[in-house]
């Protein structure tokens, strides 16, 4: 009979062990339990900083690309003033060439066709530098 008392007071200590390590075991579980829910707010929380940097980042994009409009448009404006000095400037010319062919030879009064090949000729050259113009505007428009 003793030994059966020794061995259930053994069983006992055992049983006192093992509840002790079960005990242990649920407290480290539930400290585990604790580490990992911080770190999956620690996750959430770079996942929003993450969000927010690119919300960030696009705005500043926008900024970017707001400024550059006036820039845009102001090399726009001086080009098209550019366009319309160039054209003044043959405008101007073409007229003084006209003017001094028909004063220094009265012939091509007589000669009407010559006359209008070359009024024709600075309308062909107006023409083109209108077209050059338009193709200008609508490439800077693109």
């Amino acid at each position: 009979m003793r030994q059966l008392g020794l061995v259930l007071r053994l069983l006992g200590l055992l049983v006192g062990l093992v509840g002790s390590l079960l005990r242990g075991l649920g407290a480290l579980v539930g400290l585990l339990r604790l580490v990992l829910r911080l770190l999956h707010l620690g996750l959430g929380l770079l996942h929003l900083a993450l969000s927010l940097l690119g919300t960030l980042v696009g705005l500043l994009r926008l900024v970017l690309g707001l400024l550059g409009l006036p820039l845009c448009l102001l090399q726009l404006v001086l080009g098209l003033l550019g366009l319309v000095l160039s054209l003044l400037r043959l405008v101007l010319g073409l007229s003084r060439l006209d003017l001094r062919l028909l004063g220094g030879a009265p012939g091509l009064l007589r000669s009407l066709s010559s006359v209008v090949g070359v009024l024709l000729c600075d309308a062909r050259l107006v023409f083109h530098l209108l077209k050059v113009a338009l193709k200008f505007v609508d490439r800077q428009l693109d």
